[in-house]
């Protein structure tokens, strides 16, 4: 047995132990149910023609608990064997600056489930650089450009024939000057793409490992 079998094995005996619970609950009592006309004399609890229905057990309350204390047996010791095979299984992963590294199983879940995480969010965290706009000077890292925006307003006035004119009178323009440090939308995408790839191998690398043979608890 690998060790994706045995994590297989153990959802089995998961969904298995809830099916027993299930079923120990049951296993306590039969009921019969009726309803009747009288609770006295001859006639004392005697069920009305077609109102009588009755459940039984299935199981034993003692059948059930056997099968559920063997289940928690056989996942007691099958996680113990997964928690020691988990430490002796290795798997090569390149890393993200290409460096080829040998890793167990838990080191190559805290990859998995905490570092690309928190790497692909820093990726998409980065500030980009505004397209479609008028640079006005330029760095090696940065562009400076401007957006004009018209102040107006309404002057209102009357013509001399009493009329009411409204004109829209120009007070000036307000200028906002913005240097830009973002990177390019493509160095985003091309880091994005990195990490996935680094994810995807990590991915091969938990599968490459779990395929070691489960050891036995006599084992040292």
């Amino acid at each position: 047995m690998t060790l994706g079998d045995a994590f297989n094995r153990r959802k089995k005996l998961a969904a298995d132990l809830q099916s027993w619970i299930n079923r120990l609950k049951l296993a306590g009592a039969e009921r019969r149910t009726y309803r009747t006309a009288a609770l006295d004399g001859d006639d004392a609890y005697r069920p009305a023609p077609g109102t009588e229905k009755t459940t039984t057990r299935t199981y034993t309350v003692q059948e059930c608990r056997e099968r559920i204390a063997a289940i928690l047996a056989e996942d007691e010791r099958l996680a113990l064997r997964i928690s020691r095979t988990n430490q002796r299984a290795r798997a090569e992963i390149e890393d993200l600056d290409g460096t080829v590294r040998e890793l167990s199983i838990p080191e190559l879940l805290v990859l998995k489930d905490d570092v690309i995480p928190k790497l692909e969010a820093a990726a998409r965290a980065v500030p980009l650089r505004a397209d479609d706009v008028g640079v006005v000077e330029a760095g090696p890292d940065w562009i400076r450009y401007r957006t004009v925006k018209r102040v107006e307003r309404k002057r209102e006035s009357f013509s001399d024939k009493g009329l009411k004119v409204e004109e829209v009178v120009l007070e000036g323009y307000d200028v906002v000057e913005v240097t830009d440090y973002g990177l390019q939308r493509r160095a985003q995408w091309d880091e994005i793409d990195r990490i996935g790839e680094f994810a995807q191998r990590v991915k091969q690398a938990v599968n490459r490992a779990n395929k070691t043979e489960l050891i036995e608890l006599d084992e040292g």
